[in-house]
């Protein structure tokens, strides 16, 4: 997880390599507390994820409620088909891409 941008007018994160049980139990504690201090959009750029399993799919949609919680936007771009797929397929796409 490396953040891109963070400023006021916009938070951008990208993510690496495959978001599974391991990556998620090393990266959540990090990224939450990110999001908890956030003041603008966020962007989670997927352009070098590989693959998404469900507990990264769960740290997604637990983002996507704090983020709207704090009253602002959440997007993932640059997905790969993959990764869309999985999305698509678990109807999330429309949410979050």
């Amino acid at each position: 997880m490396k953040v891109i941008q963070s400023d006021e007018s916009l938070v951008k994160i990208a993510f690496a390599g495959k978001l599974d049980s391991i990556y998620v139990s090393k990266n959540d504690v990090r990224f939450f507390a990110l999001l908890n201090s956030l003041e603008a959009p966020v962007i989670l750029d997927f352009s070098e994820v590989s693959y998404i399993g469900s507990l990264g799919i769960r740290m997604v949609l637990m983002a996507l409620k704090e983020v709207k919680r704090q009253g602002y936007t959440l997007k993932i771009e640059n997905t790969r088909p993959e990764v869309e797929n999985i999305f698509q397929m678990t109807s999330l796409g429309d949410l979050l891409i």
